[in-house]
């Protein structure tokens, strides 16, 4: 979901795809009767069909289904359906020993150091997953050689980590420093005991240690097939193997995926469905019809066909809260966008609450932070930093405010020396319900601000490259959080940091960072967090939207699909149907 998963979300499938992967909806698939039911197919009373299927959508083609290297949600979808860490969520969320390759573990009094004692598993090719699988996979993540967008995830936790990821200098370029690296990995704390023993010495107390390893970059992988594929590891069905519930089948690139049970699989005999079937469908108007059509065993639900579906379907309809918070990206290394005036302008000029009751339905929330609500206040389970602490203060405003951003946009144009200002190209992905939102804003800036914004729709990967070279001047995205703390969100601005798409820098945002993230008492890291979502609403890094809900529809036969704000969502694992076809 990314958020992940979490998150996973993790990191951004614009409002449709998004919704599709989160939703665990429906993709065509295999030739289907009248009733869903594939030919030759029996069913078991009382029990799952067998075969027992799913026929889902990813909404776009993975850009990379490599653990180390993915970044967004759709991909971490697969990757979570076919790889599995020390430690999985259960149904309800919880981690427990034995939940994963991990049959076992004792954590240090001082909280530093973790020893993992692995289960007897197998890889589906049959060999046995070890603890250097894990070694291997963290130490390549941290690596700068590998260039992981996600290393900051690892390398900050683990003792030795921070000097891993400094071998390479200040440039970013490894030439010429492959000793420093590699002597620099030596040192990490990772210890592989024995085959089935995996020591961890951590950097510092991490409450949130566990719940980290559910994500998408800790995942392991085997050091000889990633040596042998080089850069096309994981690139095709054939070129990886899978420890999870799930091997991937057949890959059609840009068109389908093909997921089934790894037989292989420690617990497999909980794993009910032989396989699923996902289509990359990107238009809303495609992928409604074939539910409707009975050719989807669920669906992302946009706000348009919300009534639709409220009187034709409304024993299938489900909602919930993924984790993700919406925002708009604009590029601080153009003026005068560098200017926290033209921000500011920016975000005055968006009526949140139109877009969220008009446009969206009154599905999802209007941001007044960027903290999504379902972050937990460090110190206090089952309260939302959002809600007890950061809302109360209105930093954001949720109306428009037109006389105030026209003001702060002609400061900002006057301060810049701008006196013409041109057409600014607004990037999004491709379909026609991102095309409805990205019009919306193409609306309100010019009414609010005279600004002419021409939107430009994009493959996903196109856009998430252009985000990636800053080839835009205003984008929109979404972040899910990797775990349950404020800092999986706030810490993303950070000069340097590898999602910072816009270049916002500012040295007081850093230092606050970095002081939350070394901050053990949950009061002050409570106090840091709201100072520095104070500062996101003074500065503007980025201009938050809102947080997404997402609606979906299910078709009554299919039985446990977990769905998530924090960790792999859709879970598929428990997954299975019962009773297609009736």
């Amino acid at each position: 979901m990314l958020r992940r998963n979490r998150k996973w979300f993790s990191v951004f499938s614009l409002l449709v795809a998004a919704a599709l992967v989160l939703s665990a909806c429906g993709s065509g698939g295999g030739q289907q009767s009248g009733e869903g039911q594939q030919q030759g197919e029996s069913q078991q009373a009382g029990g799952p069909d067998s075969p027992s299927y799913l026929r889902l959508n990813l909404g776009d083609e993975p850009p990379s289904l490599d653990p180390q290297l993915a970044t967004d949600e759709v991909s971490f979808t697969i990757i979570g359906a076919t790889y599995e860490g020390l430690v999985r969520q259960d149904p309800n969320g919880e981690i427990r020993e034995g939940s994963g390759m991990a049959e076992s573990w004792e954590v240090s009094e001082d909280g530093l150091t973790y020893t993992f004692h692995l289960r007897d598993a197998q890889w589906s090719d049959g060999k046995p997953v070890t603890a250097n699988d894990f070694a291997f996979a963290w130490k390549r993540a941290m690596d700068p050689r590998t260039a992981s967008q996600y290393s900051y995830i690892v390398y900050p936790y683990i003792k030795g980590g921070d000097a891993v990821a400094a071998a390479c200098g200040d440039d970013g370029s490894c030439e010429g420093d492959d000793a420093k690296v590699e002597e620099a990995l030596k040192n990490v704390g990772i210890e592989v005991v024995d085959d089935k023993t995996l020591k961890v010495t951590l950097s510092k107390n991490v409450p949130f240690f566990l719940n980290l390893l559910t994500f998408g970059s800790w995942q392991p992988v085997r050091q000889d097939i990633v040596e042998q594929y080089g850069d096309a590891f994981a690139t095709d069905a054939d070129k990886a193997v899978y420890n999870g519930p799930f091997i991937v089948k057949e890959w059609n690139h840009n068109n389908s995926l093909r997921i089934e049970k790894n037989p292989n699989y420690w617990d497999a005999e909980n794993v009910k469905l032989d396989y699923v079937e996902f289509a990359m469908i990107s238009d809303a108007a495609a992928y409604i019809n074939a539910y409707e059509a009975g050719e989807l065993d669920a669906t992302g639900v946009p706000a348009e066909f919300k009534e639709q579906f409220e009187q034709n379907h409304p024993d299938e309809l489900g909602r919930y809260a993924d984790g993700a918070t919406f925002y708009l990206v604009v590029n601080t290394t153009k003026k005068p966008w560098n200017n926290p005036k033209a921000r500011q302008a920016l975000s005055l000029a968006v009526d949140r609450e139109t877009f969220i009751n008009a446009l969206n339905k009154g599905i999802g929330i209007p941001a007044t932070s960027y903290t999504n609500p379902v972050i937990t206040a460090p110190g206090e389970p089952g309260v939302s930093f959002e809600e007890k602490y950061v809302r109360p203060l209105n930093l954001i405003p949720t109306k428009a405010d037109p006389a105030k951003a026209k003001e702060l946009w002609q400061q900002a144009l006057q301060e810049e020396g701008i006196t013409d200002v041109p057409t600014l190209e607004f990037v999004g992905d491709n379909g026609d319900v991102v095309k409805t939102r990205l019009e919306f804003f193409q609306q309100q800036f010019k009414q609010n601000l005279g600004i002419d914004v021409q939107i430009v729709q994009v493959p996903f990967e196109e856009r998430l490259e252009r985000q990636r070279t800053q080839k835009f001047d205003i984008i929109m995205a979404g972040w899910g959080p990797d775990y349950d703390h404020p800092l999986t969100f706030l810490d993303m601005w950070v000069c340097d940091g590898p999602y910072n798409d816009g270049k916002y820098c500012n040295p007081e945002y850093d230092r606050l960072v970095e002081q939350l993230q070394n901050e053990t008492d949950p009061a002050k890291q409570r106090e840091i967090a709201i100072e520095l979502e104070k500062l996101i609403a003074q500065d503007y890094p980025i201009i938050p939207i809102y947080h997404r809900e997402v609606l979906y529809a299910q078709k009554p036969y299919v039985k446990n699909v977990i769905r998530r704000a924090i960790g792999y969502s859709p879970e598929l694992k428990w997954a299975y149907t019962e009773g297609r076809g009736q």
